[in-house]
């Protein structure tokens, strides 16, 4: 009896495997429908349709890469890699394959893995930028820090960058240093309008070091202005999320006389659009036993060489007025990372002009506006020098107006 139940349920399996079994002929209808099983998340079916389109056409391009998609959604990547490694011979520069290969350094589970096929497909790809901005990537997550810069160095000189890989060499040159050690200098002198005009002298001197993909900085700052001297002790950090996100913190404590007794800031970074960089934070400072704070918006734009930046600094409020602070920031890099001129407008003074920020609490409703330009370059891989100059117009009273003349220049050491 159970043979007789047996016979109808194997003709029907025969029919069903009959209606599954694929008779189209025509190879761009096959890729047609493998590409709408794919979407469709049927990647079993759609893996069907490939292999049944490369029995008829073998060098049809799109199916064998939408035949490697699939088998990565199935995460059978040995038969992926057969198949990429066929285009890669035969069709190296087919307009999709190249993505295809930075895609595959991504899918790796290990970064020596991924470092590994960078390596051999890269004779492949010699001039492309991509595949080497993503190899120094790798390189600093193995720890192998030098090598991650010599390359980001190699490749930020070199021609042809977009914005986007430039934000990203621009990383992993900040990622790659371990310690920096840096003092600076600021001259302000003031025109005849001001009733005391000495020249103010500050000087600061800060160490750095990476723990991993967090920079930490300690820093003194002195500061003279002939009837009174003070000193600003600060800590800041930079942590580092992901490959979008970090932040800024800093906490800074003084004994009151030049600087605000406490001061603290953070900010949020995150990177969008590839080369756009959206800010948002706010400041905080103790000063003459009033706490006072600041919010911070702020948007950059990475194109080709130049930088682009815009801020605001809202508050705190004083004597029912809010102070407003507006500021462009414009670099345009020369060779690398290191070497660019640059120029800050602004009108106001915000939290961040540590020398001069107490000026703008003392006189909040008094408009102040502001201009400095500059040059940072490197001297070998270790040497960094800044010199800026530039002057601030501003309000001394309701119906005097005066010019400071500001002058600085630094030196950092990285090691």
């Amino acid at each position: 009896m159970k043979i007789y139940l047996l016979a109808p349920l194997l003709l029907l399996l025969t029919f069903s495997l009959k209606a599954q079994e694929i008779t189209e002929t025509n190879s761009d209808k096959i890729y047609e429908l493998a590409r709408e099983e794919y979407q469709n998340s049927n990647f079993e079916r759609s893996l069907a349709y490939t292999r049944r389109g490369l029995e008829l056409a073998p060098e049809y391009h799109d199916i064998r890469i939408l035949q490697i998609r699939n088998y990565w959604a199935l995460e059978n990547y040995a038969a992926a890699d057969e198949d990429l490694d066929l285009l890669l011979e035969t069709a190296p520069e087919y307009v999709d394959v190249k993505p295809l290969v930075l895609q595959r350094v991504n899918r790796f589970q290990g970064e020596l893995q991924a470092l590994n096929f960078i390596e051999r497909v890269e004779k492949i790809y010699p001039e492309d930028n991509g595949l080497q901005i993503r190899k120094a990537q790798l390189y600093l997550q193995l720890k192998r820090r030098k090598d991650a810069r010599d390359l980001a160095m190699d490749l930020f000189q070199g021609p042809g960058l977009t914005g986007e890989e430039r934000y990203a060499l621009q990383l992993i040159l900040n990622r790659s240093v371990t310690d920096e050690v840096g003092i600076n200098y600021q001259y302000i002198g003031f025109s005849e309008d001001y009733s005391r005009n000495d020249p103010w002298h500050s000087i600061s001197g800060e160490y750095q070091h990476n723990f991993g993909r967090t920079a930490t900085i300690a820093r003194v700052t002195y500061s003279d202005r002939s009837f009174k001297k003070g000193n600003l002790y600060e800590l800041e950090a930079y942590p580092v999320f992901n490959d979008r996100f970090y932040a800024f913190a800093n906490m800074g404590v003084s004994n009151g006389e030049l600087f605000p007794d406490f001061r603290g800031s953070l900010s949020l970074f995150y990177n969008f659009a590839k080369v756009f960089e959206g800010e948002i934070g706010g400041r905080f400072q103790r000063f003459n036993g009033n706490d006072l704070s600041t919010g911070i918006l702020g948007l950059t734009l990475y194109q080709g060489k130049f930088y682009f930046n815009a801020r605001a600094f809202l508050g705190p409020e004083i004597g029912g007025e809010l102070v407003r602070n507006y500021q462009g920031n414009v670099r345009y890099y020369l060779s690398t990372a290191d070497n660019f001129l640059f120029l800050r407008i602004g009108n106001g003074i915000s939290p961040d002009e540590r020398v001069l920020s107490t000026q703008a609490l003392e006189n909040p409703l008094l408009e102040a506006y502001y201009g400095t330009l500059g040059v940072n370059f490197s001297l070998g891989v270790h040497h960094l020098v800044q010199v800026g100059a530039g002057a601030l117009y501003e309000d001394i009273t309701a119906n005097r107006q005066g010019t400071q003349f500001i002058g600085s220049v630094g030196y950092r050491y990285r090691f």
